[in-house]
Order: structure tokens, then C-alpha cells, then sequence
């Protein structure tokens, strides 16, 4: 079985056992697509162990330019100049598993075409999207579900991406919360979350910012080889984009915060 994957433009066609593929058409049908950019092989071997961990405790290694993920019942390699992956995983390996390998994928073939696949909260607000990135634990979720009344494009993972009329946050069906019409915004700021006994903006320093950003930026952080790439064009991105560190409280009253000092 094939199915295309299409996240703002950047496409992964899905190929392989027919339970897997088709679990992963049925869960995500809004994002099908048809241009063929990467092939990704999910491919079932039962001599593999069967798993004994979440894949996602899994991290990447490079060598040659491309990714290996290993764990117990789970062997894929990435080959970004191919723009081919394959997984082979022990048939009772659950679709979070596989959900995880093809996250990774996107992530390389969206930085392939200049893109961030970006670890953060993306919520309308004004016909624009507000990032809200930072650590597990900042809050981005919390903060996501403070902003009652907004559309969230995904409260986990975003695809950003330039375009000539400026850049774009993209929803992906990567998260646990997503509104489920809503595709994209234009990117209005970028917004790094500390949770706070009162709301508060604050300017962050373009070192810090940067350290912060590329330390939310999943599967390329960790490519020796990609990262100097990588900090180039956060850098570039930050001359166009805002970029402040938001102190919060408890209460979506963080919005009177950003009406009154981002216009």
C-alpha cells in the first residue's frame, strides 16, 4: 500500500505493510497529498526482538550524512540525499512507534527544504500565529489551554516555513490538541515560556535565543554536520521575526500582556 503524507508542502509517501500504512491514512485523512518527494518504507520482520521500550526513547545518530534510530525491535536509517528512510519493525510495534520514525523523517526532509520542524505550541491570535516554545515542563501545553476561545494549530510540533509574503506556521498532526480545520498562519512572534507568579514580557538575549531555539529544533540539533546550517538560519529568521521570553501565570490574562506590547 502507498499513501502520501503532506504537511505545508513537504511530502513523505508512505509505503508497506498494508496495516501500517493504511492505521496511518486513517488517522491522519486531512493530510493526504499526492507529490511524491521522499519515499518511507515501513516494512514488518518478525526476526527482530519484540519491543521493549517506546521508540521514541530511541535518538538518532548520524554517520555519513544520514540518520540510524535502534532500539529493541526497531532498526530505520534516513538517507536525506536519497530522500528515502525505511523502518523495519517487529510486527506487533504500535503506530505511536511508527508515528515517531516518520516525525523524524519530516523533520530532515523539512530542513532539506529550509524549513523547522520546531518543538512548540502555535495559537491564533489576530489572524496570526503566536509560537510558544521552550523545554518540556515551561508550559506550552498549559499555555495552549489557557488561550480559551483560540484555535491552536498543534500544541507540540510546528512546521515553519518561509514563503514570499513572509513566514508561515503549519499545523501538523504531530500532538495531543490541534483545531481540526486549521492548516496554517502567518508567524507573528516567537515566544519562549516561563511560567510566573505574574504575566510579564521580557527582551531575551540574541545568544540566549538562539541556544534556546536550535535546542527546540528535534533531529537537527543533534547532527554535527547540519547544525552550523541550523543556527544560520534561526539567525536569519530572528531579523524578521520578534522574538521575547513571556513570563506567565495560571490565567490566560497573558494575552492582555502580548495586545499591549506586540503590535
Amino acid at each position: 500500500m502507498s499513501w502520501t503524507l503532506d504537511i505545508g508542502g513537504v511530502c513523505l509517501t508512505l509505503t508497506g505493510a498494508d496495516e501500517w500504512v493504511g492505521a496511518l491514512a486513517q488517522a491522519w485523512p486531512s493530510w493526504a497529498g499526492e507529490k511524491v518527494d521522499w519515499e518511507v518504507q515501513l516494512l514488518p520482520d518478525a526476526g527482530l526482538p519484540a519491543p521493549s521500550q517506546l521508540y521514541s526513547e530511541a535518538r538518532p545518530h548520524f554517520s555519513g550524512g544520514n540518520a540510524f534510530l535502534a532500539a529493541p525491535g526497531f532498526v530505520g536509517e534516513i538517507a536525506p540525499a536519497q530522500r528515502h528512510a525505511v523502518l523495519r519493525a517487529h510486527p506487533t510495534a504500535r503506530l505511536n512507534d511508527l508515528s515517531y520514525f516518520i516525525r523524524t523523517v519530516f523533520a530532515l526532509a523539512a530542513f532539506e527544504e529550509e524549513n523547522f520542524l520546531f518543538h512548540a505550541a502555535g495559537v491564533l491570535h489576530s489572524e496570526s500565529a503566536y509560537v510558544l516554545y521552550g523545554n518540556s515542563g515551561s508550559g506550552k501545553t498549559t499555555a495552549a489551554y489557557l488561550s480559551k476561545g483560540k484555535a491552536v494549530l498543534n500544541d507540540d510540533l510546528l512546521l515553519l516555513r518561509p514563503t514570499p509574503a513572509g513566514w508561515k506556521a503549519w499545523a501538523t498532526p504531530f500532538g495531543h490538541r490541534r483545531h481540526p480545520a486549521l492548516r496554517s498562519a502567518p508567524l507573528r512572534v516567537l515566544l519562549h515560556l516561563r511560567q510566573a507568579s505574574e504575566d510579564r514580557l521580557a527582551r531575551i538575549s540574541g545568544g540566549q535565543a538562539l541556544g534556546e531555539l536550535v535546542a527546540n529544533s528535534p533531529v537537527i540539533n543533534v547532527d554535527a554536520t547540519r547544525l552550523p546550517t541550523l543556527m544560520q538560519r534561526w539567525l536569519l529568521l530572528l531579523t524578521e521575526i520578534p522574538n521575547y521570553q513571556l513570563y506567565f501565570r495560571r490565567s490566560n490574562t497573558f494575552w492582555e500582556v502580548l495586545d499591549a506590547h506586540v503590535n
